[in-house]
């Protein structure tokens, strides 16, 4: 298992919101790909995984209205 410091934005597009709304969570995960399929259950298949050069993983699903988009950095 590894720990991450996770940063969550949703941006709400009907809201008008100009900026997301954000949280931030440490955890320990044996996967990110389970803590996002435990969010988001069967929508979890839409995310876009992207593994970036300095080893941050990101999440990014956009449903019409809501953008969801989940940071994991390892600590």
């Amino acid at each position: 298992m590894k720990e991450y410091e996770i940063v969550a934005k949703f941006l709400n597009g009907c809201a008008g919101a100009a900026h997301p709304q954000t949280f931030f969570e440490e955890a320990e995960l044996g996967s990110t790909d389970d803590f996002v399929r435990t969010k988001h259950g069967k929508d979890f298949e839409k995310f876009q995984k992207e593994v970036l050069p300095s080893g941050q993983i990101v999440y990014t699903y956009y449903n019409g209205t809501v953008t969801y988009i989940y940071e994991f950095t390892e600590i």
